[in-house]
């Protein structure tokens, strides 16, 4: 059975996400960020999180580099969008705050 910490991590991620619209956001950015939310930011799982909204639609996820270092960068995708925005239904598996 899925947390409720694991919704709102979920719901976190596409909140940075969409600050960033449409620009990517790495990995290393959506854990600082979260970190400070106290929420479970460590970077495994941050891309494991990324791995499941990849999966529904609601981000995509590309290799790159930033300052010298490997990163996982995240774009929300439009579904991505639509969620936040209230325009699809709420997805079960994450928590949405508007």
């Amino acid at each position: 059975m899925i947390t409720n910490e694991v919704k709102e991590v979920r719901g976190f991620i596409l909140a940075i996400l969409k600050l960033q619209y449409p620009s990517p956001a790495s990995d290393r950015l959506i854990s600082l960020t979260l970190n400070d939310s106290h929420l479970d930011s460590s970077i495994p799982q941050i891309r494991g999180q990324l791995h499941y909204l990849v999966d529904k639609g609601y981000v995509r996820t590309e290799e790159g580099n930033e300052l010298g270092i490997q990163r996982t960068m995240a774009t929300l995708t439009a579904k991505g969008v639509d969620l936040l925005d209230g325009s699809i239904p709420d997805d079960p598996g994450i928590m949405v705050t508007r």
